[in-house]
């Protein structure tokens, strides 16, 4: 197989690494199959994508919620249309079994399907409060950026 370049998906741009470094990933079944040279992302990379993070995340925060569910509906079906292509890769990067690694895939399809589904139903709670004339409610939103 041929090595494919990777780069960052940083703001809506691809990029290296902001230090130029990279690595190789190789098959650890099949030591002359490179898989491809990625960037070796380090702090200033990882700043700079929470930084578009959370200016992409005011747009977002402000979507209606069924339209947020209609994006995480098409990145299911995305997955849905490359769920074997994507599986090989992961076998090839990871050594696990083929048919493991598609039911990783399908984790993924699966959990992309339930979170849409979930924006149809992001009802708060309103409850009686301990004083007269007044309730106590809760509103779900969205909360901002994390990391993982």
């Amino acid at each position: 197989m041929s090595e494919v370049l990777n780069q960052n998906f940083i703001d809506g741009t691809w990029q290296d690494a902001a230090s130029g470094a990279s690595f190789k990933d190789i098959n650890p079944a099949l030591n002359s199959d490179v898989i491809g040279q990625f960037p070796e992302s380090g702090v200033e990379d990882v700043d700079d994508a929470v930084r578009a993070a959370r200016t992409a995340f005011k747009t977002w925060g402000s979507m209606p919620a069924p339209a947020r569910g209609d994006i995480l509906r098409r990145i299911g079906d995305l997955l849905t249309e490359r769920k074997s292509e994507l599986a090989f890769q992961m076998t090839r990067e990871m050594g696990k079994p083929f048919f493991e690694t598609k039911g990783d895939v399908q984790e993924a399809i699966d959990t992309a399907y339930y979170a849409a589904t979930e924006t149809r139903r992001l009802f708060g709670h309103t409850v009686p409060s301990e004083m007269p004339n007044k309730f106590n409610m809760s509103i779900r939103r969205p909360i901002g950026v994390c990391g993982v």
